[in-house]
């Protein structure tokens, strides 16, 4: 397994309380006045994300990777990168030489060796947003040899940047040659899902729907109720609810690898989820007393929300070297761009 590296230098916003994170999103080196504060190494970082809801914690450990790791089976994809996304991050990244604003989250089942231990002169940002108060800590020159990392060690978060960063450092680009990464155990990381939009086109919904209902049992609901469990989804147009459950199969696909090669093709025409501007993928909708809240602005979409991967199957899958469908997973929490920032 690989060797986690400290980092040379790494960048932050100035240390203490802050209201709001710097802008990355299209590019570090260009933000003028420059935001960020310089921390210099050797020098790892730990995060702690606590959610403000349930108290819950989430402890990573923050360095460096070479890139190489992304290419030789030393860290392990768990679902497959989009096209278009792909290709902009290729072209963010060329443009702003290397620098990324968010690294790279990774997982492993458990993280035995906890965040280095906070010093009285650990310098720390505190920053607290989508209902997450984050905690960035530094201590330059307290345990600064490179980490054995226990494995299998996956991605998580942040797909397009590594393939980015790997296919340029593979191409001879020295400012790609390592990645900034956070290790969380999954243990303390939640595995949600995201919803499905997907355009029906010209085709009446009730022919989508006789066409669903020769591969699911669909059943109609009062409300829009959350999937249960797994095999059950649900769908939703405009104000019209429907409970959908996968028949019990021969099938060893994960929910998501069984939509994408069964029922987006048969039903919807959709054969490539990398590609097809038909279906994206956004972030689950609300969910209070029992109730999913949808987006109205996507009334004229057909919604189709799962049930999350259990985290043994997630590894299991890894194991077997299988990648799921574009967007199968979310972890949370996340980590917020601007908070941690390398720029080579």
């Amino acid at each position: 397994m690989p060797y986690l590296l400290p980092f040379p230098r790494f960048f932050h916003p100035a240390p203490g309380i802050t209201e709001a994170l710097p802008v990355t999103r299209h590019g570090i080196r260009n933000l003028s006045p420059f935001p960020f504060t310089g921390t210099d190494g050797p020098v790892f970082a730990s995060l702690t994300i606590r959610n403000g809801d349930t108290g819950r914690t989430a402890r990573g450990l923050c360095g460096l990777l070479p890139a190489r790791c992304f290419t030789n089976g030393s860290v392990l994809p768990h679902e497959r990168t989009l096209t278009s996304r792909l290709e902009r991050q290729q072209r963010l990244v060329a443009s702003d030489r290397g620098a990324l604003g968010k690294p790279v989250l990774l997982t492993v089942p458990t993280l035995p060796q906890a965040a280095p231990a906070d010093e009285p002169d650990a310098e720390q940002v505190i920053f607290y947003g989508d209902n997450h108060l984050y905690r960035l800590r530094s201590s330059p020159g307290h345990g600064t040899d490179p980490l054995d990392l226990p494995g299998p060690l996956v991605i998580a978060d942040g797909h397009h940047r590594a393939e980015t960063h790997a296919l340029l450092a593979a191409g001879g680009n020295a400012e790609c040659a390592f990645i900034p990464v956070v290790v969380v155990g999954a243990d303390e990381l939640t595995i949600g899902t995201f919803l499905r939009l997907i355009d029906p086109g010209d085709r009446p919904f009730a022919d989508l729907l006789a066409s669903l209902a020769d591969h699911f049992t669909v059943r109609p609901l009062p409300r829009a109720l959350p999937p249960t469990g797994p095999h059950h989804w649900l769908l939703s147009y405009r104000d019209q609810y429907f409970a959908l459950h996968r028949p019990e199969t021969r099938s060893m696909d994960t929910d998501s690898g069984w939509i994408n090669q069964h029922i987006l093709p048969a039903v919807f025409g959709i054969t490539d989820t990398r590609t097809d501007s038909r279906i994206t993928s956004v972030d689950p909708p609300p969910l209070a007393d029992s109730e999913v809240f949808f987006d109205p602005t996507d009334d004229d979409k057909i919604k189709l929300l799962g049930f999350p991967l259990a985290r043994d199957r997630f590894f299991s899958e890894v194991a077997e070297g299988r990648t799921l469908p574009p967007k199968s997973t979310r972890f949370e929490p996340r980590v917020p761009s601007g908070l941690l920032v390398w720029i080579p």
